[in-house]
């Protein structure tokens, strides 16, 4: 059995791969979020199941669980508060390496709050996504430790590695956007200068060219010649229908926002579409292991996927995006539900840690 590396990064727009050197050297493919950020999208790519998606957290059977069954050692990396353990990220891994601290159960008071634009921005005043950053460790940190660990475990190995090096302010110090500038694109972008919209977007970039080298450092210094899929879990919107970056709260999904790139080295991509619900079957197959029932995603080397469905959970409600070649679909704010196997899932709050809450603050998911 083949080693396998799962590479995620944040904020990564399929039309802007071209600024991602090395990646794009490898044969791409547009692929469809399950979500519409962090949280929701990568545990419904994790767990390749829609009701991961609505509850905002993993569900098993997950990828991990079912490359260690077939006896692989299992390695995750995610430098996010999003991918807490507290939301299940670390479920089948051996070991799952998150970098945040998680306190005692909060309330979800601010989830609620932060639908309040008055709110939002004063809060953003003094809190702006800049202001713990840098308690996250660099892409270059979780590459060398990523290394370290693959190197060091014995084969076959699964690994999973999200980098966040591409995520608004897009840098860290003089390579960011500065905190007025993040300000205006939030709460005023209709009132931003031509020279200030392409200052983002030279930002943005610049910081998708910073994640593709250290992407081509992690797999240039991997033992062996492991398969490899890189994604992400959302784009950012840079004012193509007024609105800038991603902000989940407003349960959006806009093309730019659920298309993101897909890439790989050994597994074929193929077809007209793919949601990341299909990584899970297509590492699988990969592998020689039959994907689990329970998962909805498909091998879409062998099969067709004829739609795929975006979920935008946000405090009880939800968004959803249906699109197929002929029609895109958008339903806007309901209330929604899903029956699988008599089993009914709603969209609802999740219960989280307050250090996890207070981190997912000062990244700007919750005000």
């Amino acid at each position: 059995m083949n080693d396998i590396v799962l590479i995620t990064a944040d904020s990564v727009r399929y039309d802007y791969i071209e600024e991602m050197e090395f990646l794009s050297g490898f044969p791409t493919q547009s692929g469809t979020t399950v979500g519409h950020y962090t949280r929701p999208s990568l545990a419904g790519l994790l767990s390749s199941q829609y009701q991961a998606t609505m509850k905002s957290a993993v569900a098993g059977p997950t990828i991990p669980e079912v490359m260690s069954n077939a006896g692989y050692t299992t390695i995750g990396l995610a430098p996010s508060p999003q991918l807490d353990e507290v939301f299940n990220f670390n479920q089948g891994f051996d070991k799952y390496e998150n970098f945040v601290d998680a306190g005692n159960r909060g309330s979800n008071r601010r989830e609620i709050l932060g639908q309040f634009d008055l709110l939002r921005k004063v809060y953003h005043r003094f809190f702006p996504p800049h202001a713990k950053m840098s308690d996250l460790p660099t892409d270059k940190a979780v590459v060398e430790q990523a290394i370290e660990q693959f190197n060091e475990a014995t084969g076959p190995r699964f690994m999973w590695v999200h980098l966040m090096g591409s995520h608004r302010p897009y840098g860290r110090g003089d390579d960011a956007i500065s905190r007025s500038l993040d300000r205006k694109a939030l709460f005023s972008p209709s009132s931003l200068k031509d020279s200030e919209h392409q200052e983002i977007t030279s930002a943005y970039k610049n910081a998708l060219s910073r994640v593709d080298t250290v992407i081509e450092d992690l797999l240039m210094d991997l033992d062996g010649d492991p398969t490899f899929i890189f994604t992400s879990d959302h784009g950012d919107e840079f004012g193509e229908e007024g609105y800038y970056y991603h902000q989940p709260q407003r349960r959006r999904t806009a093309d730019k926002l659920v298309t993101v790139p897909i890439v790989s080295n050994d597994i074929s991509l193929t077809g007209d579409r793919c949601s990341l619900l299909d990584i899970g079957p297509m590492i699988a197959t990969q592998a020689g292991i039959d994907p689990p029932e329970e998962w909805n995603g498909i091998d879409i080397r062998s099969e067709s996927r004829s739609y795929t469905l975006t979920i935008a959970p946000w405090h009880n409600t939800a968004s959803l995006r249906l699109a197929t070649n002929d029609y895109t679909v958008t339903s806007t704010d309901g209330r929604v539900s899903m029956t699988e196997a008599g089993t009914d899932t709603h969209v609802k709050r999740n219960e989280q840690a307050e250090e996890v809450q207070e981190r997912l603050q000062d990244l700007g998911y919750v005000e």
